[in-house]
């Protein structure tokens, strides 16, 4: 089964990175109910949809038997870039733009394994050989570097890997399974969280610089999904399993906050923080549905009614505008990828066929 899949029944979603291009917001005070957006920047978007619209399922096997296909997509102000060939399967994590340069984080399905790879200006340039599943979480560059998060199956577990400027360091040694699911590169560092399995329990963890520190005692199943750093402290957003109660947390500097009392099964997925406000996105259970939620500075909001499914997997800031990608179940029993922008959702898919949005980027245009 594809490690996505995997993560997200376990709701271990996929998590990308957060830059500091992003210009910060003044207050947390910001009113979500209208719609700022302008045509002064563009917006990137990447995920992935299925080849086809035969059932509602989005499990691998399942959709494998009647032909189904996920295709890595990249959506730039709304409108639809296959990465890849409808017949192949693969996924888009992530998406960053730097200097005019488009880049794109995912896999690829060669024969029977997945192939890490990125996507610059659309041409793919894979990572990993076919002897080894292996995905990539996250992409990034800074200093005309390109850093590259994934994973790579070896003998029985796998291993955190990061590429830079194509070689690759591992950030795990395979001793136990482990997952690095977001990164942040700041001056240099290198700081990825994460879990890693201590033989009973999933332990919370951030890597800075291969250097592990646990976020959780391992007495609980806990898992880091979202990490950000802004003048040196470090903020991860995950979830903790207490009692059988999923709780969301926030970490900020090893410290935790609970943003969930554990009445309803919560889910912090992606944190994003400007000159001290901190935004973080997950998804609550709420009358049998799952609710989209924001907490700013742990104060929570719906962004989404419950009347269907919704789920974020990221978060960011720019020009006090606050945009969130995710997707959202439709009355077709569909998901919808989806972008928020002030809790306005702007659908980038037609709803037919199931599809998700991973990561988002925005870039200021320039005059023209």
């Amino acid at each position: 089964m594809n490690l996505n899949y995997i993560k997200r029944l376990s709701k271990i979603i996929t998590i990308t990175f957060f830059t500091t291009l992003f210009l910060s917001c003044k207050t947390s005070k910001i009113s979500i109910a209208k719609d700022k957006t302008s045509n002064e920047v563009d917006i990137y978007v990447a995920g992935y949809e299925y080849n086809d619209r035969k059932f509602e399922s989005s499990i691998e096997e399942i959709a494998d038997e009647v032909g189904m296909r996920h295709v890595a997509k990249l959506w730039k102000n709304g409108k639809s870039i296959d990465l890849e060939e409808t017949e192949n399967y693969s996924d888009a994590n992530s998406v960053f733009v730097h200097k005019n340069d488009v880049y794109v984080g995912g896999s690829v399905k060669s024969g029977e394994e997945y192939v890490a790879a990125f996507w610059k200006n659309g041409k793919i340039q894979k990572l990993t050989d076919t002897k080894k599943t292996a995905h990539v979480q996250s992409v990034l560059v800074e200093d005309n570097t390109i850093y590259v998060l994934g994973e790579q199956f070896a003998d029985s577990n796998y291993i955190i890997k990061v590429w830079k400027n194509g070689m690759f360091s591992n950030i795990t040694d395979g001793k136990n399974d482990t997952d690095g699911n977001s990164f942040y590169v700041d001056k240099g560092n290198v700081y990825i969280c994460g879990d890693e399995n201590n033989g009973s329990k999933s332990v919370a963890k951030v890597w800075k610089n291969g250097k592990p520190q646990s976020l959780t005692n391992g007495l609980n199943n806990a898992y880091a999904l979202s990490v950000y750093v802004e003048n040196g402290n470090v903020y991860v957003a995950g979830y903790e399993i207490e009692n059988n109660k999923y709780i969301a947390k926030l970490w900020k500097n090893g410290k935790a906050q609970n943003l969930s009392d554990g009445t309803n099964y919560c889910v912090a997925s992606g944190v994003f923080v400007q000159k001290g406000n901190v935004y973080v996105v997950g998804n609550e259970s709420i009358n049998e549905k799952s609710v989209l939620k924001l907490w700013i500075n742990g104060k929570a909001t719906n962004i989404t009614d419950g009347k269907n499914n919704a789920d974020a997997n990221a978060v960011l800031i720019h020009n006090d505008t606050i945009y969130i990608a995710g997707y959202e179940e439709n009355d077709l029993d569909r998901y919808v990828a989806k972008v928020w922008i002030n809790g306005v959702a702007k659908n980038l898919t037609d709803g037919t066929k199931n599809a998700y949005a991973e990561s988002v980027f925005i870039v200021e245009r320039k005059n023209r």
